[in-house]
């Protein structure tokens, strides 16, 4: 059963999704790596603008892996076109 919290974090996060993949159709930009950037940025915007100050909630312990997997992700994607970029003008 889930708590009106979790589908408020729920629907923030597909919103946040939903809206990026518009704005990157817009712009003629829509790959699947800026989908997960998008996606990326806005669990760690939910999950950062969402946190209780004073209490910890079972259910949020549970985003630790995918935000550190998420992570992990993300720094391969920036090292990846990094390294692109510096081969690349050499």
């Amino acid at each position: 059963m889930t708590t009106p919290r979790q589908r408020q974090f729920l629907f923030a996060q597909v919103g946040w999704i939903l809206g990026g993949i518009a704005l990157l159709a817009t712009l003629g930009a829509l790959t699947l790596e800026y989908v997960f950037v998008v996606g990326f940025v806005g669990l760690v915007l939910v999950t950062a603008l969402t946190a209780p100050v004073h209490a910890t909630v079972r259910w949020r312990t549970r985003l630790r892996w995918p935000l550190l997997l998420g992570g992990l992700a993300f720094t391969v994607l920036v090292v990846l076109r990094t390294v692109e970029k510096v081969i690349g003008s050499l």
